[in-house]
C-alpha cells in the first residue's frame, strides 16, 4: 500500500464516501482526511455558498468532489444525494452522518417546533441518509457508515440544550441497532462522541460564556483543552477504514477524557 500525504497508507484508494455536514468543522476536516487517503468525496450541506471552500481544498487533495448543496433532514434531498452519487461514481461504500447542530435553550424555552428541527436535523437525517445507502451496500457485500454524535449523547450538553443531547442519545441507540442489523451484509456501524470541538458554531457558544464557564468546562477535560477537528476526524477514518473491519456498534470517546471525568 503506497503512504499517503499523511505519512500513513493510503486506505481508500477506490472508495466514494458521502459526508454530510461537511462545509466546515469535523465534516469538512473528514472530508479532507478522507480525500488525502485516496477517497472520492462528496461533500453535502445546506448552501451551495458554505461549501465552497471545502470543494477548493477537497479537490487540492486531488479528486474534484462531488458537491451536492441541500437539507437531508428532507427525504427528498437524501435520495437526490444518494441517486446522483450513484449515477456519477456507481457506489457508496462510506457514510458519515454528521449534519447537525445545536443550540442553548433552557426546557422551557424550547418549542414544539424548535424541537422537531433539531431532533430532524441531527437524528432524522442519520436515519434517511442510512435507508438511502444501505441497500447498494448489500448488493456490494459491505460498506461503512460512521455516525458523529456527542459527549452529549453519553451524558449532557455543556454548550448545547436538552434536545441536542435527545437527539445524540437517539443517534447512539440508532448505530447499536444498525451494527447488529447490518453485520450479516458485512455492513459496520460505528460512532464518534466528540467533547468540545474548536469548530465556528461551537466557538461562538464558546465566546459568549463567561470567563468562569469557560474555566469550569476545560477543568472537566482531562486533556485539558477543546479538541481540533482533525482529532476527531482522525477517529473517523480509522473507524471508516479496513483497519475497524473487525468493530462495529461501538462509540468512540474523542473528547480528551471528559467522559470519564
Amino acid at each position: 500500500m503506497a503512504p499517503g500525504p499523511l505519512g500513513g497508507p493510503i486506505r481508500f484508494p477506490d472508495r466514494v464516501a458521502i459526508v454530510t455536514g461537511s462545509s466546515d468543522g469535523i465534516g469538512k476536516a473528514t472530508a479532507l482526511r478522507l480525500a488525502a487517503e485516496g477517497a472520492q468525496v462528496v461533500l453535502n450541506a445546506r448552501g451551495a455558498d458554505r461549501l465552497e471552500s471545502a470543494r477548493r481544498e477537497v479537490e487540492a487533495c486531488g479528486k474534484p468532489p462531488l458537491v451536492m448543496a441541500g437539507d437531508v433532514s428532507r427525504p427528498e434531498t437524501v435520495r437526490g444525494l444518494v441517486d446522483e452519487t450513484l449515477g456519477r461514481f456507481g457506489r457508496v461504500d462510506i457514510l458519515v452522518n454528521n449534519a447537525g447542530g445545536g443550540i442553548r435553550h433552557g426546557l422551557e424555552e424550547i418549542s414544539e417546533e424548535e424541537w422537531d428541527t433539531l431532533l430532524d436535523a441531527n437524528l432524522k437525517s442519520a436515519f434517511l441518509c442510512c435507508r438511502a445507502v444501505v441497500p447498494g451496500m448489500r448488493a456490494r457485500g459491505g460498506g461503512r457508515i460512521v455516525n458523529v454524535s456527542s459527549i452529549a449523547g453519553r451524558n449532557v450538553s455543556r454548550l448545547s440544550g436538552p434536545h441536542y443531547s435527545t437527539a445524540k442519545a437517539g443517534l447512539l441507540g440508532l448505530t447499536r441497532h444498525l451494527a447488529q442489523d447490518l453485520g450479516p451484509s458485512g455492513i459496520t456501524v460505528n460512532a464518534v462522541a466528540p467533547g468540545p470541538t474548536a469548530v465556528p458554531r461551537v466557538l461562538e457558544k464558546w465566546r459568549a460564556r463567561s470567563e468562569e464557564d469557560r474555566r469550569r468546562i476545560v477543568a472537566g477535560i482531562p486533556l485539558g483543552r477543546l479538541a481540533e477537528p482533525e482529532e476527531v476526524a482522525a477517529v473517523i477514518a480509522f473507524l471508516a477504514s479496513d483497519d475497524a473491519r473487525y468493530v462495529t456498534g461501538v462509540t468512540i470517546d474523542v473528547n480528551g477524557g471528559a467522559f470519564i471525568a
